[in-house]
């Protein structure tokens, strides 16, 4: 490793600490402001992501983590293969896609996850409210009958109403960590409800019905899209599977591509081209519904 790598590193590694020293020092600032519930402000996936995940860091710094990872993935393959620049390359590229990827799909997994709770939690919400009990007594029933996240977030929620008067104040950690449209919708119910006293069962009922339709759209599209998902993955696979059966038949099979002075081209050119076949794929197959 030459001394152009080191002073890359480590160029990389203190403009990281700088950058993060400086926002440590600005967020305390910008934290001092109230936030305010809107239903129709998107945030980026990143943000969304590292929200659902309680990772409590500017995305910024995030990317600024991922590059770090990637640019030592590289510094290392060519530490160990001085000629593979190319691979080096392909790796440290593959490395902080990947990252990011595997942040957002583990993510989207656990919202997912979260949201189809949480329709339970609000039809034994509306469940209680048929019967005539209050609001704070219907989330408190609901509360101990639920478990996991749901559990968590419902108790902090029960805190935060007895201590405050402010519906939205209370509500908005909740629709900051987990925004998803099932949240908003309870979230902007009970904030109807606070500011107009109108029927909340009724309310709660519809955003029950509408979602539930929307979970079941989601599960049939996931059901159409499963084929598509297995035959992504076996083509992702099965290259790479079938090197050694060849390998094996005759040991010579790969070495074309690793002697000829052309065959690095081909064989990064494959290696780019499904990358992008997959990454293709994943944008096709994903549901969003």
């Amino acid at each position: 490793m030459g001394s152009v790598d080191l002073l890359l590193t480590g160029g990389a590694l203190l403009a990281a600490g700088v950058a993060y020293f400086i926002f440590s020092r600005i967020q305390p600032a910008q934290s001092v402001k109230k936030p305010k519930l809107d239903s129709l402000r998107e945030r980026d996936t990143l943000s969304t992501s590292l929200s659902v995940l309680g990772v409590k860091i500017h995305p910024f710094i995030v990317i600024i983590a991922f590059a770090g990872i990637s640019a030592l993935n590289w510094t290392l393959v060519n530490f160990l293969y001085p000629a593979a620049t190319t691979s080096a390359l392909i790796i440290a590229m593959v490395s902080f896609v990947g990252l990011f990827i595997f942040t957002v799909d583990l993510a989207r997994v656990l919202l997912v996850k979260f949201e189809q709770e949480f329709l339970a939690f609000i039809e034994s919400i509306q469940a209680c409210l048929s019967t005539g009990m209050s609001l704070q007594g219907a989330i408190k029933f609901a509360h101990e009958h639920s478990e996991g996240a749901i559990k968590r977030e419902s108790g902090a929620l029960l805190n935060r109403l007895s201590l405050s008067s402010d519906v939205e104040t209370c509500l908005t950690p909740l629709v900051e960590r987990y925004n998803c449209e099932t949240v908003r919708l309870f979230s902007h119910s009970i904030i109807t409800y606070s500011e107009s006293h109108c029927d909340l069962n009724d309310m709660l009922k519809g955003v029950c019905g509408m979602m539930s339709s929307r979970e079941l759209d989601r599960q049939q599209l996931k059901a159409k899209l499963s084929g598509t998902k297995y035959a992504a993955l076996f083509s992702g696979i099965l290259p790479y599977a079938l090197i050694p059966l060849f390998q094996y038949k005759d040991p010579t099979w790969f070495d074309p591509l690793l002697t000829h002075e052309s065959g690095s081209a081909f064989l990064t050119a494959a290696i780019l081209c499904q990358l992008f076949g997959l990454l293709w794929l994943r944008l096709s197959v994903r549901v969003t519904a």
